[in-house]
């Protein structure tokens, strides 16, 4: 399979890197009048989402390094946040569709950002986690609360940072991974990168199909009988392409393309006795940016173009649906200082997108433009930063509320730190909402509200021993919450009805204890979460002060590990409590804890690496339920080898 992606897409990949190529040396044509010394070193290509490293730094956040997500890289990035952050992922079984509940909010609520460039659908609003891979990615970052004034419209829950970075000057790298598991699941990936002083380019393929026939317990019906899964399979497949061009001392290009297709069925339910549902999933993604770095100003240019097609069908209700969304997405920024201690964004964003359904009466498009900015000052030794954001936005030449934020984080009695931030969020109405042909609203508002969040931090570290305490309360309301509700005739239709309160607190600990080769770490998370509705929708709504459906009010997550030379060995225990099904709080889901296990053997040769792996999931066969009636696996397990090859550059 991989040979034929290969096959069926290197001559359009070659075509549009050489257009793009071509494209952006002419804009920095003038660039080649400086020499390149080549006694200078190169350092790691600096990430696009230059303005969360730069302004970020106010608000809770958490790193995931290349060396963590390759622990994951046989996995999406749902398993990675299930296993390694505090944001509830709402799964609809194995394979199947996964989306966020960051700090009580919706799933539409969270920003998944790819080296800067915003993924959500303009139809639903939604990202599907699980058909994001996780080797896909050398680096994922995790904000937590509402990032309107940095990220735009969705970053009200949170937001998700995606990024690819290259290294130059590494050589020529081979790296290919081979996996089996349970209900046959395979995977094949594989990657080469040719890494030179001044030009690194890269290919990453993957193949990965499964049955996903998996026993479970039934619970909805009589006698709670064992069955066996059905109507799951799953193929898919996709690759990444990647340029990273040194034009000189000071600037620098890169080039991205991401195709992927993923086939897959849809499960019945528990309550159903069949169902023959299938989905088919094709996008392209290209992306390229061009960097200039000066004496003062640092400035970026950054274009996208995602092309997204999805097709559903369901022949026993005969449903065929097709649909189309095609989004551009062009940016600038400049950053400089105006004295040497603090620094200034400026930026202007621009986003068009269409969809193409026979599910809406015609076929819209939508125009938005952003203007944002971000200063940041500092003390001399950066011991205290402020920072304050703003954005305003214009949808088709309309203004949407004003976004502004404002953070603050300091040091103290030399190992504690606190961070203070505030921020005005909106989510603008997707599609869907807006144009569905039985039931849209084009009169809706966009969803606002404010957040605020406080954070205290303790961290010591000496010599071979490394500890960090934190805990953060939050608090954010969403006013104008949209909501779909029938009327007289029985259709459905979206309004600006509800209030949403979400307050809540969040720990973490983390112990690291290192020692010539062993390593030794201990971490935990624990989320106390209260989302409730504060309006009523009808004249009789009974949701009112209840707790939002399949919120859980508490989790958390412990897992120690050791390293030892090449052996590694992971544990993570991970705890949901009660989620509540129906919106009057009448029902819920009980709670449940799962137990995963991964280990690792890695042999060193002269130029390359061997490593044999295993990951044993839900190994003390809890029985449980993410979501109502959808069933999940009991034990499984997956077993796999990779082979790293690289050979550096001449001296």
């Amino acid at each position: 399979m991989i040979e034929l992606i290969a096959k069926s897409f290197v001559m359009n990949l070659f075509k549009i890197n050489c257009m793009l190529s071509f494209a952006l040396l002419s804009l920095t044509g003038y660039a080649q009048q400086i020499p390149i010394d080549s006694s200078t070193q190169l350092n790691v290509v600096e990430v696009s989402d230059s303005k969360y490293i730069l302004f970020s730094n106010s608000s809770k956040t958490e790193t995931f390094d290349s060396t963590l997500l390759n622990r994951y890289s046989t996995n999406n990035l749902a398993d990675v946040l299930v296993n390694e952050s505090q944001i509830f992922i709402k799964s609809y079984g194995l394979g199947s569709l996964a989306t966020t509940s960051f700090r009580g909010a919706g799933a539409s609520h969270t920003a998944v950002l790819w080296n800067g460039f915003n993924l959500q659908s303009p139809m639903n609003g939604l990202i599907d986690l699980s058909l994001i891979p996780a080797n896909f990615m050398n680096e994922a970052k995790v904000q937590y609360g509402g990032g309107g004034a940095m990220w735009g419209s969705g970053a009200v829950g949170g937001s998700i940072h995606l990024n690819n970075i290259g290294i130059y000057n590494r050589g020529i790298s081979f790296a290919t991974n081979t996996t089996f598991g349970s209900f046959s699941d395979k995977q094949q990936q594989a990657q080469i990168e040719i890494s030179k002083k001044r030009f690194i380019s890269s290919v990453k393929l993957f193949n990965h199909d499964a049955k996903n026939d998996f026993p479970f317990v039934n619970s909805a019906q009589y006698g709670k009988p064992l069955q066996r899964q059905t109507n799951a399979e799953l193929q898919e497949y996709g690759l990444m392409q990647e340029n990273y061009f040194q034009l000189n001392s000071r600037q620098k290009i890169n080039t991205r393309f991401w195709y992927q297709f993923n086939d897959r069925n849809i499960p019945p339910s528990m309550t159903q006795n069949i169902n023959v549902s299938n989905q088919k999933d094709e996008l392209y993604r290209l992306t390229s940016e061009w960097q200039r770095t000066g004496a003062k100003i640092k400035s970026i240019v950054r274009a996208a173009y995602f092309d997204e097609y999805l097709f559903f069908a369901d022949s026993s209700i005969d449903i065929d649906s097709k649909s189309r969304t095609k989004v551009f997405i062009t940016e600038a920024e400049n950053n400089f200082s105006i004295t040497k201690f603090d620094i200034v964004n400026i930026g202007l964003n621009n986003t068009y997108s269409e969809a193409i359904t026979e599910d809406y009466i015609q076929n819209p498009h939508q125009n938005r433009t952003s203007i944002f900015a971000s200063y940041k000052i500092q003390t001399y030794n950066d011991s205290w930063t402020a920072v304050v954001s703003a954005r305003e936005e214009f949808v088709e030449n309309k203004a949407i509320p004003f976004s502004p934020s404002i953070g603050i984080r300091g040091k103290f009695l030399k190992y504690f730190s606190i961070k203070l931030s505030a921020a005005k969020h909106y989510r603008l109405p997707t599609f869907n909402d807006l144009y569905w042909a039985q039931g849209g609203n084009p009169n809706l508002k966009a969803e606002e509200g404010w957040s605020e969040e406080a954070s205290l931090e303790h961290s010591y570290s000496k010599k071979n021993i490394f500890w960090e305490l934190g805990a953060t309360a939050f608090n954010r309301d969403i006013n104008n919450w949209i909501i779909w509700l029938p009327d007289e005739y029985g259709i459905w239709s979206p309004e600006n009805v509800l209030k949403v309160w979400s307050r809540g607190v969040e720990y973490k600990v983390k112990f690291i204890l290192e020692k010539n080769k062993f390593k030794f770490q201990l971490s935990g998370l624990y989320n106390y979460v209260l989302s409730t509705n504060e309006k009523a929708a009808t004249a009789n709504d009974v949701s009112v002060g209840k707790q939002l459906i399949y919120v859980p009010i508490q989790n958390a997550q412990g897992s120690a590990s050791i390293i030892y030379k090449g052996t590694s060995l992971n544990y993570t225990q991970l705890y949901t409590g009660y989620r509540y099904t129906l919106s009057d709080n009448s029902n819920y889901l009980k709670p449940y804890s799962l137990a995963n296990i991964s280990v690792s053997q890695t042999f060193s040769l002269s130029t390359s690496k061997l490593k044999i792996f295993a990951q044993l999931n839900n190994v003390w066969q809890e029985t449980y339920q993410v979501l109502a009636y959808r069933a999940m696996p009991l034990f499984n397990y997956q077993v796999g080898l990779s082979l790293v090859f690289n050979q550096p550059n001449p001296k």
